[in-house]
């Protein structure tokens, strides 16, 4: 795999906008623009890429574990298959990013916004989420093990069977949402909102459920056994 530098990196985006099967591992790409280009199948890991507009970008296959992803602009970039394990998204823009059956554990989205993006059969096990803005997501059968939600805005979300066993959903807003079929064994649900949301044939046993909204929550065949509601 070819070596680059962060010099080379900015020469070839400007010109063809591809490098991809690059080892860009620990360079500091932060604040560049990076628009369009194609970083497919490249070595990311430890890269700095904070502060940058790499939007519409395409990152499938590329490990980007334990890179330094903050305050950059990803809207409608692609990171299909893609390692990001324990990557800093903090305060970074992924609206309508695509993270289909992409790695993403441990990784840390706190006051991110990623309105529309797709994680379906995505891996965020102890992801957090603080404080997202995750309006319309699609994570339909991802695995959301251990995942911390404190205040995130989930509305209209599909989660239809994700797998939340252990999830702590604090204040979480998840009104509209379609959560049916989830596993949500074991989870913390304290002051979420489930409004009108879809929760037919999910698992909540043993789960901790307190001052959840569940008004017009469709329920049946839901499972609420060892459930603790105080």
């Amino acid at each position: 795999m070819e070596r680059l530098s962060r010099a080379q990196v900015k020469k070839l985006a400007y010109e063809i906008g591809d490098v991809s099967g690059r080892d860009l591992s620990g360079l500091d790409l932060s604040n560049l623009d990076l628009i369009s280009v194609r970083f497919t199948g490249s070595n990311l890991q430890g890269a700095n890429l904070s502060s940058s507009n790499v939007c519409m970008s395409n990152f499938d296959n590329a490990d980007l574990s334990n890179c330094n992803m903050s305050s950059s602009n990803f809207i409608g970039a692609s990171f299909r298959h893609a390692n990001l394990e324990n990557s800093d998204l903090t305060f970074a823009s992924f609206i309508g990013a695509d993270f289909f059956e992409a790695n993403l554990r441990k990784a840390n989205f706190t006051n991110s916004k990623m309105s529309s993006a797709h994680f379906e059969k995505a891996d965020l096990s102890d992801a957090n989420l603080q404080m997202t803005e995750a309006v319309l997501i699609n994570a339909a059968k991802s695995v959301l093990r251990n995942v911390y939600a404190f205040g995130s805005s989930m509305i209209g979300a599909d989660l239809s069977g994700a797998d939340l066993r252990g999830a702590r959903l604090h204040g979480t807003d998840l009104n509209g949402a379609n959560v049916s079929s989830a596993d949500l064994r074991d989870a913390e649900i304290l002051e979420v909102g489930f409004l009108a949301a879809d929760l037919e044939g999910a698992d909540l046993r043993g789960a901790r459920l307190k001052a959840a909204d569940m008004v017009r929550t469709k329920l049946d065949g839901a499972r609420f056994d060892d459930a603790v509601t105080k």
